[in-house]
């Protein structure tokens, strides 16, 4: 712990973050995506050993919080935090250092068994893509933020977030039924998510179709495609896997963390 030092990013070390985050840009994905498209947004420290990153924290929005790297800087960077009640996404080996300073509220996603959701990122690529067209797919627009709005339950702000990329989904007459979208993307990879199907009607292959026809536009742009899905939620990797995506090898925990009172050393 001795040579473990965090600094504030600046400029000083922004390139030599860029290129630590370069070498698995699927590990790195949301933290290069804040860090270049809403900056503004977000707060970032480095930990250094022996002048090497070991490892950094991104705080996005007062509410999310991002860590990768070693487990030895992983105390260290937490104690930068101001949040009280983050969103957390780390690393296994950063479980032990979070328990020291937070108390688990809840999984991130609500599927989980228990406290911790662990996600299983998959990708495809235009090789081992398998497309399934069962139904007719919609691509979505702005316009259709109030019908989704309804599927998810959701606000309008979330969804209009959610439409900002490319989204497809499904209506039975002028009910939106199933959806999936990609909101956030980067030159060369973009993540899936908010894929959802009302639960009346599931197994359908619905949301098999709204993923083909939204990773086929995204591939034809370039893209690598890949997503976060719950080990907890076999329905969903079955999905996945049946158009063509495969584990990536990384492992990710999710979960609400309420930090503890009082000064832990």
């Amino acid at each position: 712990m001795k040579h473990i030092i965090t600094l504030q990013l600046d400029e000083s070390i922004e390139n030599r973050l860029s290129e630590f985050m370069n070498q698995d840009r699927i590990s790195h994905f949301y933290a290069i995506y804040d860090l270049e498209r809403l900056r503004e947004k977000s707060r970032a420290w480095v930990a250094l050993t022996r002048n090497n990153i070991a490892g950094y924290m991104i705080e996005f929005d007062e509410r999310i919080s991002y860590m990768r790297g070693n487990k030895e800087c992983a105390f260290s960077l937490l104690r930068n935090s101001r949040i009280t009640l983050p969103l957390f996404n780390i690393e296994p080996q950063h479980l032990s250092a979070v328990n020291k300073l937070y108390k688990i509220a809840e999984p991130a996603d609500r599927m989980t068994k228990g406290q911790i959701t662990t996600f299983t990122p998959m990708k495809t690529t235009s090789e081992s893509f398998k497309p399934f067209r069962g139904h007719s797919v919609q691509e979505l627009k702005k316009e259709h933020a109030q019908a989704l709005a309804s599927l998810l339950d959701a606000d309008r702000q979330t969804t209009l977030d959610l439409l900002k990329g490319y989204a497809f989904g499904i209506f039975k007459g002028d009910k939106l039924v199933s959806f999936a979208a990609s909101p956030d993307i980067l030159e060369d990879l973009a993540i899936i998510r908010g894929v959802y199907t009302e639960l009346s009607e599931r197994n359908k292959g619905y949301s098999t179709s709204v993923c083909s026809a939204l990773v086929e536009k995204l591939l034809k742009q370039g893209k690598e495609v890949f997503l976060y899905v719950s080990r907890d939620n076999p329905a969903a990797i079955k999905v996945y896997k049946k158009i063509g995506f495969s584990e990536t090898g990384h492992i990710f925990l999710g979960f609400k963390a309420q930090k503890r009172i009082g000064k832990v050393t």
